[in-house]
């Protein structure tokens, strides 16, 4: 009970420190608190000007290929249908230059108030019937006191609140909208209220528990690393959940959240209205903490199941559907609980986390000499973004992770025999980290070249290693020839004249691989070139590894940190500590795996994302090869280079390095980047 109460007080007393500081240091100039409605009507008492002209605004990259792709994917339909295709045109898009512009107007209001007003936030709020924006920048005594500030706007929830934080007494706004603006109807609102900033205070919470947790829990850290990797992961994992909220910033988040929603209902499906914009990518999207209030009231508001829209579906779904059961879990439980859509949302990512970081706890605890390398894998960035999410690829990382930990404790110890435990094992997790991503089975293949002292005969040995070959073989197959399920429509993705990812203009199976087929030298350049130039980007600062999706990635010098301070980790051991290496027939063996899964992990971009005959290949992103991480750093396991300190600290600068570059990736790209 003396322990118990010497962790409840030293918690209680590190959330209060953290609450101290929020309130002191970032909360003291918001004294004011209350909020000053404009109003910009004639006959009041601020000098008004305003002036409207029409322009054009150039559409971004994504936006143009937006438009590119969903004219492709009409013409693919209407071909597959035998009907003619039109081109629908849009009276508000214009081409000049060879370039996509939109037809805006441009309002520029500039006013005077009657006294200088200190305003945390600007808000403009006006019924637009598009997406528009504003530009604002503000005047004390006829100077300029800050920056432009930029703020969207969002239909859904008819207003755009801009942070400003400075004293003025007049200000211009801009605004660029599709249609006319009324001045009649639009609201301005300065405000300057308290609130604790509950995300900071979190995230100075888990940085003070943090160190009190390395420095004055040796022991612990030295011998329960999973439970330390456990709690450092879910900390930082509620982190992201709590601040990136239902702003859809994971990778093809909304097309997972579909199949997760629907998962998480038997046959009849109920779709609110929310629901079914948050399945269409159509949810508004808030970029600091006012916003966000308004936004999950409007998506609460439209999260009414008196009028949802209801459809059907099979009992029975595809296999490759059920690795979304950790997301359906948390969308059934917050339905039964009547919680609102935005805790519903983040019910069903925490399933997805909670998920992760227990396959990924029992990989750390069964790692032989190398647990602090897995949990190190375990707590990357990128990891720990993609299992906060709403997503497959936690599934993905965690099952392939521990399979590689088991499959790596068998080439530990290459006499001792393999037991049907063991076999079950890494064949189910390689079985589950595959099932949406086929490619990745190759990866159990190297359970084929252990050797025959592993097994008690050569029955034992004959039917372990024709076991794999078929597993593996009809995963692969599946990728060419998927098996019809019921509630499965594969008209149009089973036909290689169509399939190929329609996300990208000219993309198609069939026409790919002739070009392959056609041109294999030239292929070959391509991918080497490919491969090389990516490794080339990540390690020495063309491009950026550490990151969270379309939420930004961090320089490439934290892709250095990552990668010594796993070397580190594989080849350092502390003096009390004993390793074995693998090898030089796994070491081997290893690399070439590490090499073919590469190969064909592009190859599968080239064949079904990139457009035909194209000389470089689209698509393919870092996350893709982090399974490969443990299988490439087990290359390195020796027992020869000794630190001059204990294990303790071995694992303490693990975990403070890992911690902390999570705690700084959230606050630059989710705390500060988004205003929250």
């Amino acid at each position: 009970m003396k322990n118990k109460g010497t962790i409840g007080f030293s918690v209680l007393f590190i959330v209060t420190v953290a609450v101290l500081l929020e309130c002191l240091i970032f909360q003291f100039h918001a004294v004011t608190n209350k909020e000053k409605p404009l109003t910009l009507k004639p006959g009041t008492d601020m000098e008004v000007q305003i002036t409207v002209e029409e322009n054009l605004a150039k559409l971004s990259p994504d936006e143009v290929k937006a438009i590119e792709v969903e004219r492709e994917n009409n013409k693919l339909l209407a071909e597959f249908y035998q009907e003619e295709y039109v081109e629908a045109e849009e009276e508000a898009l214009v081409e000049k230059d060879g370039e996509l512009f939109r037809k805006i107007k441009q309002t520029t209001i500039r006013a005077s108030l009657p006294e200088a007003y200190y305003a945390h936030e600007f808000k403009v709020a006006y019924p637009i019937e598009e997406k528009g924006g504003y530009q604002v920048s503000t005047f004390l005594e006829g100077k300029k006191i800050n920056r432009n500030v930029y703020c969207s706007m969002n239909s859904k929830i008819g207003c755009g609140v801009a942070l400003l934080d400075s004293t003025f007494d007049s200000f211009t706004i801009v605004l660029a909208t599709e249609e006319e603006i009324d001045i009649e109807q639009m609201e301005i609102t300065l405000s300057n209220v308290f609130s604790p900033n509950w995300l900071r205070i979190g995230i100075m919470t888990c940085l003070l528990g943090g160190i009190v947790l390395l420095l004055f829990c040796g022991k612990f850290v030295q011998d329960k690393p999973e439970w330390v990797f456990a709690m450092f992961a879910f900390a930082l994992g509620s982190l992201l959940i709590w601040g990136i909220g239902t702003n859809q910033v994971s990778f093809d988040e909304y097309s997972h959240a579909k199949k997760a929603y629907d998962l998480s209902f038997g046959t009849a499906i109920e779709t609110t209205e929310a629901a079914m914009q948050m399945k269409g990518n159509l949810l508004p999207f808030f970029y600091n903490r006012a916003e966000r209030k308004l936004v999950e009231e409007y998506e609460q508001k439209n999260h009414d199941f008196s009028w949802a829209d209801i459809t059907y579906q099979s009992r029975f779904h595809r296999s490759e559907d059920r690795v979304y059961y950790p997301n359906a879990i948390g969308f059934f439980l917050g339905r039964k609980l009547g919680a609102d859509f935005a805790a519903t949302v983040a019910l069903a990512k925490y399933g997805n986390l909670l998920m992760y970081i227990l396959v990924v706890f029992f990989a750390v605890k069964l790692a032989k000499g190398y647990n602090m390398l897995v949990a190190l894998i375990g707590l990357l960035p990128n990891n720990l973004f993609i299992a906060s999410a709403i997503s497959y690829d936690g599934v993905v990382t965690a099952f392939l992770l521990l399979a590689t930990v088991l499959i790596a404790n068998e080439m530990l110890e290459p006499e001792k025999k393999i037991t049907w435990q063991s076999t079950l094992g890494i064949l189910l997790a390689y079985v589950i980290g595959s099932l949406t991503k086929p490619v990745y089975i190759v990866m159990a293949l190297m359970l084929v070249f252990f050797c025959r002292k592993k097994f008690e005969n050569r029955i034992q040995e004959a039917v372990f290693k024709l076991s794999v070959c078929v597993i593996a073989g009809l995963m692969l197959y599946a990728i060419f020839k998927p098996l019809p399920a019921a509630g499965g429509n594969y008209q149009l993705v089973g036909n290689f004249s169509y399939l190929g990812d329609k996300r990208n203009v000219g993309t198609s199976f069939s026409g790919q691989i002739q070009y392959v087929l056609g041109n294999p030298l030239i292929y070959i350049r391509v991918l080497l070139g490919s491969m090389f130039g990516m490794m080339k980007d990540y390690l020495f600062g063309g491009d950026s590894f550490i990151g969270y999706a379309y939420l930004g990635f961090k320089g490439w010098i934290w892709t250095w940190v990552c990668l010594i301070l796993a070397f580190f980790t594989a080849i350092c051991s502390s003096k009390e500590e004993k390793r074995d290496s693998i090898g030089i027939k796994y070491i081997v063996l290893n690399l070439i795996m590490i090499l073919g899964t590469a190969a064909i992990v592009w190859t599968s971009m080239y064949v079904s994302y990139t457009a035909v005959g194209a000389d470089s290949i689209a698509g393919v992103q870092g996350r893709y090869f982090i399974p490969l991480f443990l299988p490439f750093f087990s290359c390195f396991f020796q027992n020869k280079c000794k630190v001059p300190f204990g294990k303790v600290w071995v694992n303490r600068i693990g975990f403070f390095i890992m911690g902390g570059l999570n705690l700084y990736m959230i606050t630059e790209l989710v705390l500060v980047a988004m205003n929250l």
